[in-house]
């Protein structure tokens, strides 16, 4: 007979009961008992029944108490929160906002009220709720005339007060808020998602309570830091929470706690620009004026307000998988950007950067030559979450293939100086106290592909035709694209008729009617150098990888890509032709 005995925890119902039976069998009492139908069959079918639940929930188990194999939320979060990463919740788009005020004069003040709610006059396109931004911090300016521009950041959210609390309702010096709200995960933007008061008294938000130290700036005693701290989280399960410390201060029973947040869309929030659309003030006092020794609230009648550039930054709440990849590159780097995955993955875990990377010498000169004065610098290229004033700029420029199609295509020129400020900032604290940041301008190279295909008798052409070229944005899309990464048109056309190989919301059913695809020809916006260019100069690419095969120059070969170069589909220039 078969051996019935199954391997460790893996335990089903009908491999127990021929477990059962094997064992009656080898009994002298039941050795030639028929024991289908039997009454003694109802007890070791029950028996299975509850052995195979017992080791489903004992699997579930083991998976759970490892953040590689963790596939409940509650579990991962907390797991990832053990190695030191705090999983994230839902982050609020940013934008910065063109406000115009009539009737100023030179020397005028104003200064632009935090907290104060702005409506974009758009919907969410899934629920129809609508778009609505908030000036979470002040901002001033000295008028030098009429009239007076400002530009003001905000962040996307409904001003939500939380009142009624008091330190009587703490729990384990936790305040447990009522749903999920806007997590704001960089705390150096200036833009903060919530406010917290003990009493009136707003307190510090930290990141962490043992990383972060607040100088105190209170004349009233002389300790290092400030005690009135909290931190806010994304629980495990899923909910927002304010936590104190009682190594610090923490709210007394009868003391007032309010909490100040935004109820956030998340990626449901993103606008696009449009400088032409107004924007509506949904508060009486949002600019304070100070003319000369009077302070009065400017009438908003004479106030303008736009947006030019895209938001950034919206993002839902991370997946376990999404934790599970950042809290491990959060545990190998151990707070310090020590090489390129260290700074990809600390880059990359921002809300407004899709991709990272990091370069120094040895990656400039891969023939080992060197150039002292590329010693302890680290070059560093972003591709933005949205290219624009905001980020990066752009450049409009036109992409003309061999096959008469021509489209439009964005090169970047330059990041805003601001957000390169911020960027700099935001790796500081990480940085190696010998490396010197330098911060390289994307180089976008972009590739249109003329394509045949042959297909099935009973698909209609243009429904492939579609799929094809949908399926080629998705394999472009940023989020699946590397900077310095070799083009491959072998892994490209398998990738294209790979039918298991689809989007999360496409399956490029039409892929199946495809009864055989070429690529037949390549073009880019870029020169592309030959395979014995020199390696160590980085003008030197996109350059082949190989040499031709023939004595004919071959165009699908491998393309290698610069260090700071990225590859992107210019999608309105692809020829798909049908051929017999």
């Amino acid at each position: 007979m078969a051996e019935f005995t199954p391997e460790y925890l893996s335990i089903d119902y009908l491999s127990l009961i021929e477990k059962f039976k094997s064992e009656l069998e080898k009994s002298e009492v039941f050795k030639d008992y028929d024991l289908e139908g039997a009454n003694i069959s109802i007890l070791y079918e029950l028996n299975a029944y509850v052995s195979e639940l017992n080791t489903f929930f004992i699997n579930k188990i083991a998976k759970n108490n490892f953040l590689e194999t963790a596939d409940v939320y509650e579990a991962a979060n907390r797991l990832a929160r053990q190695q030191g990463y705090e999983p994230k919740g839902t982050r609020s788009a940013r934008c910065t906002l063109q406000v115009s005020v009539s009737g100023t004069i030179a020397g005028d003040v104003l200064r632009v009220l935090p907290w104060k709610q702005l409506n974009s006059g758009r919907q969410d396109p899934e629920e129809g709720n609508e778009i609505k931004f908030a000036t979470t911090s002040s901002t001033q300016v000295t008028a030098t005339g009429n009239p007076t521009l400002i530009s003001v950041p905000a962040r996307q959210g409904i001003v939500t007060d939380i009142t009624g609390y008091t330190g009587d309702d703490l729990i384990d010096n936790e305040l447990i808020l009522p749903t999920e709200y806007a997590y704001d995960d960089d705390l150096t933007d200036e833009l903060p998602s919530i406010r917290v008061t003990v009493n009136n008294d707003e307190w510090t938000r930290l990141s962490d309570f043992y990383l972060d130290v607040i100088p105190n700036t209170s004349d009233e005693d002389d300790i290092s830091v400030e005690d009135d701290v909290y931190i806010f989280i994304y629980d495990r399960y899923r909910r927002n929470k304010v936590v104190f410390n009682s190594a610090f201060n923490v709210p007394a029973e009868d003391d007032d706690i309010e909490v100040r947040v935004l109820d956030s869309l998340g990626t449901n929030g993103s606008i696009g620009a449009d400088a032409d659309e107004t924007w509506t003030i949904e508060d009486d006092e949002f600019i304070e004026i100070t003319r000369g020794i009077t302070t009065s609230i400017v009438n908003n009648e004479v106030i303008t307000v736009s947006s030019s550039a895209a938001s950034i930054g919206a993002a839902d709440p991370e997946t376990i998988d999404e934790i599970r990849f950042n809290s491990a590159s959060a545990l190998r780097s151990q707070f310090r950007d020590v090489n390129a995955v260290a700074y990809n993955a600390y880059l990359s875990a921002r809300s407004d950067i899709v991709k990272a990377n990091a370069y120094g010498e040895q990656d400039l000169f891969p023939s080992g030559a060197g150039d002292p004065q590329e010693y302890n610098v680290v070059h560093i290229s972003v591709i933005p979450e949205e290219f624009g004033t905001a980020t990066i700029r752009t450049s409009a420029d036109t992409l003309t293939t061999d096959w008469d199609a021509t489209g439009t295509i964005e090169i970047a020129t330059s990041y805003n100086p601001s957000w390169e400020d911020e960027l700099l900032l935001y790796l500081r604290p990480r940085k190696m106290i010998s490396a010197y940041e330098v911060m390289e301008v994307p180089d976008l190279v972009y590739f249109s592909f003329e394509i045949g295909v042959r297909k099935k008798r009973i698909f209609e052409f243009a429904d492939i035709q579609r799929d094809v070229l949908d399926k080629l944005i998705y394999y472009f899309r940023a989020e699946n694209q590397l900077f310095a990464s070799e083009v491959d048109f072998n892994d490209i056309t398998e990738y294209l008729l790979d039918t298991s190989n689809v989007a999360p919301d496409n399956e490029f059913e039409n892929i199946k009617g495809i009864r055989n695809l070429n690529i037949r020809d390549i073009n880019s916006n870029k020169f592309i150098y030959p395979h014995d260019s020199n390696p160590d100069d980085p003008t030197n690419y996109p350059r082949w990888v190989d040499r031709p095969w023939t004595d004919r120059d071959n165009m699908l070969r491998v393309i290698q890509l610069g260090l700071n170069q990225f590859p992107v589909l210019s999608d309105d220039t692809v020829k798909i032709l049908e051929e017999e």
